[in-house]
């Protein structure tokens, strides 16, 4: 009994120390505050012992488009580089059907006009901005930000399998 007890405290003390434990990758690494901005939507499948799933985060910048400016002037300017664009999107090269679509799953239309910011989480990567290992590895788990110039729309997105 006392074995049973012990085991189900350390597996909540572990979820609990799951939760407490993820990033706000928004603020950190992509540097927008939220609360700066109005949420379109926001979903998030992540679950279970490995946290896989993914989360999607809209955001509506056209009421403070300056600070959305200020926070994307680094980022790549569309359209996503082909490695990305297979995932997002769906695609073939090479002959090998890419059927991710991540896309449609995160609600995302086709954006045409804007900017990117991809950051591989992947244990094995060497480089954060780098997408070139994506389709090389048994894992994939990284954020994609794309803004879309025309709508003034933020789709942040994290991808964890």
């Amino acid at each position: 009994m006392k074995r049973i007890l012990c085991a189900m405290m350390c597996a909540a003390l572990l979820a609990a120390a799951g939760c407490a434990a993820k990033p706000d990758r928004l603020k950190t690494q992509l540097g927008i505050d939220r609360s700066d901005f109005t949420v379109v939507s926001e979903t998030d499948t992540h679950g279970g012992f490995h946290g896989d799933g993914m989360s999607c985060l809209v955001l509506n910048c056209s009421g403070n488009r300056e600070k959305a400016m200020a926070a994307v002037s680094g980022w790549k300017p569309l359209p996503l580089s082909e490695n990305l664009s297979l995932i997002v999107y769906g695609g073939e090269r090479d002959g090998v059907s890419y059927e991710y679509n991540l896309a449609e799953q995160w609600g995302m239309p086709k954006i045409e006009n804007g900017w990117y910011r991809f950051i591989d989480r992947d244990s094995e990567s060497t480089d954060s901005g780098d997408d070139t290992q994506l389709f090389n590895r048994a894992s994939m788990n990284f954020t994609l930000a794309v803004y879309d110039g025309d709508t003034d729309l933020l789709y942040v997105c994290d991808f964890d399998t």
